[in-house]
């Protein structure tokens, strides 16, 4: 496996082979006690090589799986024993073929398996049987139809039935964002424009060499959340939330009060060189990132972490990024913040690698990724509630 700096001197004061743990108190009541765990392999060799970016937990909590991208397989770790089980091996095409490159693993509420790939979104049982397959690219629609420029992008989410599907469809050309709902039995779609998610445009980085481009976005994306679809995106505090129920979409402001609710500089989206891509996103990270909501089925209230980044300058005289200051937000069920406090130091280390933190939220405590000597661990925020 290839090594990409883990980070446990950072945070040696979190870290033990079994576990440890350490309390601090938080502003407006809200105790957050930290604690450290490995995930145990045996003679198995976990692929970490990115993290557990393209992983996803199961409905039901008890598992995660990291897809193997190109590689059609899923390694399953027991979230409940802290033990790798087994990796799925899953066929390479067919009727159960696993996609041509699976980057996002989720789960839905039937705690069947989601995998998204490049062209379409597939529905597995545990025993690596397709469900259902959602075609996302090349598909002729009745009603509305994805303009020149306009396709789906981030994960999708069906409904129990798997009648409905539900996503989001970008507009490279404006940076318009629209939540959409197709009917699978009529191909009938709907697309709502979500009002001020373009604003997430003007926080690209591209650099572009030759044909290929590095591109450094901001993402929109969407969870469900109980009976909820919460849509997100990293540059404000704002959501968009549509009711499986009563079918409506409303916005939550979600001001915090101890960050900006929005990024606010002005940055050039094209850049000239490597140099010059690196830094821009690093100014980009200096200002507040927020992170999608999280939740569990034993609270009404709502997570969601945000962080400010702390760049530094290394021998050479150019900025990085090896700390963050990290928040944590509680919401209501009215999506109002009620307690917030900044996390204590070390934390944002974990926040500051190459790969990205993908946090989940389970027996009150979110899980944060932790690399030690190639092994997976995970540092808990357990919140208390």
């Amino acid at each position: 496996m290839k090594h990409f700096g883990y980070l446990w001197v950072g945070i040696l004061l979190l870290y033990s082979c079994n576990q440890s743990s350490s309390t601090f108190n938080g502003v407006d009541g809200l105790d957050i006690t930290v604690d450290t765990v490995m995930i145990a392999t045996g003679d198995d060799i976990i692929n970490l090589k990115w993290g557990i970016y393209q992983s996803g937990i199961s409905h039901d909590k008890k598992y995660l799986f990291i897809s193997g991208g190109t590689s059609p397989y899923l390694e399953r770790i027991n979230l409940e024993k802290l033990a790798y089980e087994e990796k799925m091996i899953f066929d390479v095409e067919g009727p159960n073929g696993f996609g041509d490159y699976v980057y996002a693993v989720s789960s839905d509420v039937n705690n069947n398996l989601i995998l998204t790939s490049h062209y379409s979104t597939s529905i597995f049982n545990f025993d690596k049987q397709k469900l259902k397959k959602y075609l996302l690219i090349g598909r002729n629609f009745e009603g509305e139809q994805l303009l020149k420029r306009e396709q789906f992008t981030s994960k999708i989410i069906p409904s129990k039935d798997y009648k409905t599907m539900f996503g989001l469809v970008q507009n490279h050309d404006t940076g318009e964002i629209f939540f959409a709902i197709v009917n699978e039995e009529t191909d009938l779609l709907r697309k709502v424009k979500l009002n001020g998610f373009e604003k997430a445009e003007d926080f690209t980085v591209r650099y572009q060499q030759g044909r290929g481009a590095s591109i450094s976005p901001q993402n929109t994306e969407i969870v469900q959340l109980g009976n909820k679809l919460v849509i997100t995106n990293p540059v404000f505090s704002k959501i968009a939330v549509y009711d499986l129920v009563e079918q409506n979409l409303k916005y939550y402001a979600c001001l915090p009060t101890l960050t900006a609710s929005e990024k606010v500089g002005t940055y050039t989206k094209d850049v000239n060189s490597r140099e010059e891509f690196t830094i821009r996103k690093i100014e980009i990270g200096k200002e507040v990132t927020f992170l999608p909501l999280m939740t569990e089925a034993t609270t009404e209230k709502y997570v969601r972490i945000s962080t400010i980044g702390l760049p530094k300058m290394n021998d050479e005289g150019l900025p990085e990024m090896n700390e963050h200051k990290v928040f944590i937000s509680i919401l209501n069920n009215s999506f109002e913040v009620i307690k917030e406090t900044e996390v204590p130091d070390g934390i944002g280390k974990l926040f500051s690698n190459p790969i990205p933190q993908k946090p989940f939220f389970k027996d009150g405590k979110i899980w944060l990724y932790l690399n030690i000597r190639d092994e997976l661990a995970f540092v808990r925020l357990d919140l208390g509630l």
